[in-house]
């Protein structure tokens, strides 16, 4: 018997407008951009990548897709398992 899909959680509506918000698009850009980068002067796959962050690789992948919001936990396994700095995370490509 196949396993019932969860239903996506819905953003409480008071924070649609955040997520919709230049700063958050932006924020998200930097740390989709910037994770794949670090990612891939690495070296590593997704599925080599998520293992040394001890995450799922489908989480990697959204992270990557920007389709999370990531806590500071996630941040954090982030920044150990592909030792690098909060800060290169979320720097600007643009000089």
């Amino acid at each position: 018997m196949a396993a019932a899909r969860k239903k996506p959680r819905q953003r409480k509506l008071a924070r649609v407008d955040q997520y919709r918000s230049r700063a958050y698009r932006e924020l998200q850009a930097r740390l989709l951009e910037n994770v794949r980068s670090v990612r891939l002067e690495r070296g590593l796959s997704q599925e080599e990548a998520a293992h040394r962050c001890e995450m799922a690789t489908r989480i990697l992948q959204r992270v990557e897709a920007g389709e999370v919001n990531l806590t500071l936990t996630s941040l954090a396994r982030l920044c150990e398992g592909l030792q690098v700095d909060v800060v290169r995370l979320f720097r600007s490509g643009k000089k």
